[in-house]
């Protein structure tokens, strides 16, 4: 019997609260400001395929159906793509396991 996963969404949800619970202590203010003044209009968070460098960050290959990685940032208004990254979470998306990983923005 498998265990049931979290949804996408909900995946999303768990990174985004821990992303605003560290973002101040993981961000310089300069990107929290802009952050959280542009949230509203260009803010996004989303689901993307896991990346390959997982491996090194965190000592193990996480297999996609049992990990979802979150992308937090904004979106460029003119491409509709979100290109200011401020933190890549890795999150398991196995009820019980209580797992993040994040890489933060660093300029």
């Amino acid at each position: 019997m498998s265990e049931q996963r979290l949804t996408v969404d909900e995946v999303i949800d768990v990174a985004y609260d821990i992303f605003l619970e560290m973002a101040a202590d993981n961000l310089e203010a300069a990107d929290v400001a802009l952050f959280t003044l542009q949230f509203d209009d260009r803010g996004a968070a989303e689901m993307v395929p896991n990346g390959t460098d997982w491996p090194e960050h965190i000592g193990f290959e996480p297999a996609d159906e049992d990990y979802g990685e979150v992308l937090i940032g904004l979106v460029n208004e003119e491409t509709d793509e979100l290109d200011d990254v401020f933190a890549r979470l890795l999150i398991s998306r196995m009820p019980d396991e209580k797992f993040c990983h994040i890489l933060w923005k660093r300029d």
